[in-house]
């Protein structure tokens, strides 16, 4: 299990007496606008809700790059909720993408839980070069494939 305790403690850190609830969104920077590996994740926008209802956004680099901006704080967007964990990490998702007939040149990942009752985990959520939309459960890694 994925726990972004320490993310948040992190983040904390930097923004102050902030207790943070959960994550809301991570949106991949992915190298020369496609990627097909992991390695083509440059970084990280994220975007945490804290206790009171405020969200803090930044951008962090993923290793072997290092940096992240400051957090800072803007509305939280409504139709996703926070949550504090998850099982299948980005580099899953991408196995789990170039596993399946459905493009394997991604140009948009991200990482949210629709505020829906149908939706009972994270979702990783990947836009192919082909215009197809990928949707692959954090937790349970099932796949859901919309072709247009």
């Amino acid at each position: 299990m994925i726990s972004l305790k320490e993310v948040m403690e992190e983040v904390a850190s930097k923004v102050g007496e902030v207790q943070f609830k959960g994550l809301m969104l991570k949106e991949a920077r992915i190298k020369n606008g496609a990627g097909k590996m992991p390695e083509d994740i440059l970084g990280w926008d994220y975007l945490f809700r804290t206790d009171k209802g405020v969200c803090y956004s930044y951008y962090a680099a993923q290793a072997p790059l290092i940096g992240m901006t400051q957090p800072s704080p803007l509305p939280c967007p409504l139709g996703i909720q926070p949550f504090d964990s998850y099982e299948i990490d980005f580099k899953k998702a991408i196995e789990i993408l170039n596993s399946i007939n459905c493009g394997d040149v991604f140009v948009a990942m991200t990482l949210s839980w629709p505020l829906t009752p149908e939706c009972t985990e994270p979702y990783w959520h990947i836009r192919t070069t082909l215009g197809n939309d990928i949707v692959i459960g954090a937790n349970s890694g099932k796949v859901d494939c919309n072709t247009v």
